[in-house]
């Protein structure tokens, strides 16, 4: 209910402050440097290791809930409150709102093939926080159904277009699809990537930069502690001009897996941090919780997240038809096709073409590979 939010965002930032701290605050003094010579094999170890884990995951699916809360800063605040309630004195107006959001989230993968399939609805409705004076300013955005299809090529995004005005019965739906990566997603894969590479791949180019001379070289140093038949190895990555861009875990508790990172900008101040909890389930390391933060360069809170996962499961079986968007629409659906430039309706299962769309305003589109008949069929969505 709306009456907690005040209260989840008291508890969720003190469980992520004091989470970050016990891992982040460790006393650097408990790491010992290893020598330069034993850094490409202990970086080559640790990739070996998240691989081989990763690789051992065909199929990936469960369920979980998502709390973020994301700050809105200057007079766009404002005028985003002042629109939200009624309830507002447009004379004294905050400079910072929060946006809270409460989700559950189902997941579906196909690791193997890179297919992603997500439904996510609210537990609470949405809410404004005035942080200064802790006032909640409920949200009236209409049902919370969220749905993500996603591959290497395209992903698309389906949501609620019209529904009743009392009951909030969805009448009608919309499918946008666009570029992949057009929009940030919650997908538990993103513990086992560095950016957007995978981390086996980004630790063993950072390696191989190391090891090549006549180039620029990143800056690396890795510290080792060992305590209670646990070793962690504390990843310190530089850029070439000797800025600090990020400080990395990996703990052979989780599987060598990274437990925990932070960033930086440029000037050194901290860009983010986000701590991951691990669970063995069939032999294989999977988070069960990830906390983040993010930061604006004054070192307030951009956002800030926290995320579990109540229950997982690997290698079951997928229907294929999940990560198919004619599994979701029907009739009077509209189908937006933003790299093929077209919007359709859904008649009987069938896309009727309505109009074409507006060219990007870079006006071109990315290429994007031929895909399988069933998702790339032209008279279905």
């Amino acid at each position: 209910m709306i009456k907690n939010a005040k209260y989840i965002l008291t508890v969720l930032s003190i469980a992520m402050i004091c989470g970050i701290k016990c891992v982040a605050g460790e006393n650097d003094a408990n790491f010992a440097i290893v020598e330069a010579n034993d850094i490409p094999g202990i970086m080559s170890m640790i990739a070996s290791d998240i691989e081989d884990n990763f690789k051992k995951i065909n199929t990936w699916q469960g369920r979980m809930t998502d709390v973020s809360i994301t700050s809105i800063r200057g007079t766009q605040a404002g005028e985003l409150l002042k629109k939200a309630s009624k309830d507002v004195d447009s004379n004294n107006l905050p400079d910072e709102i929060q946006v809270i959001h409460n989700n559950r989230i189902d997941f579906k993968i196909d690791v193997a093939n890179n297919h992603f399939f997500s439904f996510s609805d609210r537990t609470e409705p949405p809410a404004y926080l005035d942080p200064k004076n802790g006032k909640i300013y409920p949200l009236n955005w209409g049902p919370g159904e969220r749905i993500f299809l996603v591959t290497s090529y395209f992903q698309t995004e389906i949501t609620p277009l019209s529904w009743g005005t009392k009951d909030k019965v969805i009448k009608s739906r919309i499918a946008i699809k666009e570029q992949a990566g057009a929009t940030i997603i919650t997908d538990p894969r993103k513990a086992f990537y560095f950016g957007e590479k995978t981390l086996w791949l980004a630790l063993r180019q950072i390696s191989k930069n190391i090891q090549t001379p006549d180039i620029r070289h990143w800056g690396v140093v890795i510290k080792k502690k060992s305590e209670d038949n646990n070793i962690t190895y504390r990843l310190e990555l530089s850029s070439s001009e000797g800025k600090l861009l990020g400080i990395y875990l990996f703990s052979s508790e989780d599987g060598f897996n990274q437990p925990y990172f932070e960033t930086y900008y440029d000037d050194g101040t901290l860009r983010s941090k986000k701590t991951i909890k691990f669970a063995q389930i069939q032999n294989v390391f999977l988070p069960r919780k990830w906390e983040v933060f993010l930061y604006f360069t004054d070192g307030g809170i951009m956002k800030q997240e926290n995320c579990t996962i109540e229950s997982q499961q690997i290698n079951v079986s997928i229907p294929d038809d999940t990560f198919t968007e004619h599994k979701y629409l029907h009739n009077d659906d509209i189908f937006r096709d933003k790299i093929a430039s077209k919007e359709y309706k859904v008649k009987d299962s069938n896309l009727v073409f309505v109009k074409d769309l507006p060219a990007p305003a870079n006006g071109k589109q990315k290429a994007v590979p031929p895909q399988k008949p069933d998702v790339n069929e032209p008279n279905k969505p």
